[in-house]
């Protein structure tokens, strides 16, 4: 019987432990970066378009900052992806790079969505405004966070399988895809918007710990 074939081990040593690092600190400086320059809470979704439009017309700003670290964060992300991909594809699992991209480019719609709404917020119709910022919501919500569940969790168990992780890394990986999936119930029921927050911030700090399991074990295949 022949050997099971293993994932090549072509993930630059390093770079994915920078890439997965910069995607969580970027995002975490979101709020307190951005919030220095904020002169009022940012408006629940479902808010009145009226106060969704003074809060962007107000500070562009804090929104232009808050785009910007999103953008850096899943642009780190994409990095890590990257440098997945090769292990992925040798054993097809060629699928899941694109939802990974697919995550980022969700959060990075999301942001230009914002932008778009600072610069027309003043003058824009209230369903101009609703459109606008539920969009920019549920792209940089829902469909980023589940989105990157599924990387996280496929991940996980592929390279789980191959060996590439260990069990405590592969189990944290399922345990934040499945929380990070769940979220795609926040939109019908309120409690589950719970998902989002925690689901995103266990995926990230899960892409931190995979980074650097992989890191040690191509360090010592190359030894």
């Amino acid at each position: 019987m022949n050997a099971p074939t293993r994932a090549p081990s072509r993930i630059a040593p390093g770079a994915g432990v920078l890439a997965a690092t910069g995607f969580l600190l970027a995002y975490l400086a979101v709020g307190p970066v951005s919030g220095a320059f904020v002169d009022r809470p940012l408006p629940l979704p479902g808010s009145p378009a009226s106060e969704v439009a003074a809060f962007y017309a107000a500070n562009p700003a804090a929104v232009a900052i808050t785009a910007g670290l999103q953008i850096v964060s899943v642009a780190c992300f994409a990095v890590f992806v990257a440098g997945l991909t090769p292990a992925l594809r040798a054993v097809g699992n060629a699928w899941l790079p694109p939802v990974g991209y697919l995550s980022a480019a969700a959060m990075v719609v999301s942001s230009a969505l914002s932008g778009i709404l600072a610069v027309l917020a003043a003058s824009a119709s209230d369903t101009t405004v609703t459109v606008l910022r539920q969009a920019s919501f549920y792209a940089g919500g829902v469909a980023n966070v589940v989105l990157l569940g599924v990387f996280v969790f496929g991940s996980a168990l592929v390279l789980g399988r191959e060996r590439l992780l260990g069990t405590p890394t592969r189990w944290f990986g399922f345990a934040a895809g499945t929380i990070a999936v769940l979220s795609v119930l926040s939109p019908a029921i309120y409690y589950a918007n719970l998902f989002l927050p925690v689901g995103r911030l266990l995926s990230m700090v899960w892409t931190i710990v995979a980074a650097i399991a992989i890191h040690r074990r191509v360090k010592a295949e190359n030894r």
